[in-house]
């Protein structure tokens, strides 16, 4: 089919491991031909083995990463100057990565007790020193923030829905139907006030 479309820019995203391209439809891209394929990996092993050209994404500024994480945070913490350097070290252990730094800062939003910030800090300190690359790293970022959850009942709605497809967009009423379903939630308490739950997609 891509042969009969002529010049083309293919996207593959977020690929885990190396295949055939050849297995799966895609003809050989090259300059001549003016096709052009491009593969985004968290692993140097997948695009070294495929022969892609390594462009590395280069994380946030650490100015970036802060804005980022307070806008996620909340804008109280910003006022609070007890907590700025504590919150600022945070920062730092996200690494620029801006999915770590969504999570964690929303684990952390609305919190004001500067223990917590600072035991938030060891433990991020300690999760990441253990391990080595950088895919583990961030599944130890991941990890703290749903550690931290506070309510077992709401870690199993999370773990819930590791049960759909990636990238698959979850309907918020049958999600909500499932988890009352599986005594996760009550159904009583979904009808005496607003559902805070947002549309969410793996």
């Amino acid at each position: 089919m891509l042969k009969k479309i002529g010049k083309y820019v293919l996207i593959l995203d977020d690929v885990w491991d190396k295949f055939s391209l050849e297995e799966v439809g895609i003809p050989e891209s090259n300059s001549s031909s003016g096709c052009k394929l491009v593969l985004t990996s968290r692993s140097k092993q997948v695009y070294n083995c495929m022969g892609c050209r390594d462009i590395p994404v280069v994380p946030l500024s650490e100015e970036e990463a802060l804005l980022l994480f307070l806008n996620k945070v909340g804008p109280n913490m910003v006022q609070n100057q007890t907590l700025m350097p504590t919150l600022r070290l945070v920062v730092n252990e996200c690494d620029g990565l801006p999915l770590t730094i969504v999570v964690v800062a929303g684990t952390l939003r609305g919190e004001g007790d500067p223990r917590v910030w600072k035991t938030a800090l060891k433990e991020l300190k300690d999760r990441i020193g253990v391990v080595e690359g950088v895919e583990a790293k961030v599944i130890k970022r991941l990890k703290f923030s749903f550690d931290y959850l506070k309510d077992e009942k709401v870690k199993c709605c999370f773990l819930y829905c590791a049960l759909y497809p990636e990238d698959f967009e979850i309907e918020e009423d049958k999600l909500i139907e499932s988890w009352i379903d599986e005594g996760f939630i009550d159904e009583m308490d979904t009808r005496q006030g607003p559902c805070n739950f947002e549309k969410v997609g793996r």
